[in-house]
């Protein structure tokens, strides 16, 4: 059996295993638990080193970008939330 057999969509061997660092930069909305990876690691100044490159690269690959508001929300379930409470 190969490999991509027991791996699962948006798991990483390298943040799992290697560099559990990388876990901060990874967004949880708190309502629907979707997975993406911080806007913070687009930023021009965030690959200066190697780590942070390999961290940019790994997470880019498996996750989508997800923006979070200051509540923990994706767009989608803000939109829902507002929506309902007013």
């Amino acid at each position: 059996m190969s490999h991509s057999k027991h791996t699962k969509r948006g798991y990483s061997l390298y943040v799992e295993n290697w560099n559990r660092s990388a876990k901060k930069y990874i967004n949880i909305c708190c309502i629907c638990g979707h997975k993406g990876y911080s806007p913070v690691i687009e930023q021009g100044d965030f690959c200066s080193t190697l780590e942070n490159k390999a961290i940019y690269r790994e997470l880019s690959k498996t996750l989508c970008k997800l923006e979070l508001d200051e509540l923990g929300r994706c767009k989608d379930c803000a939109r829902v939330q507002d929506k309902h409470m007013s």
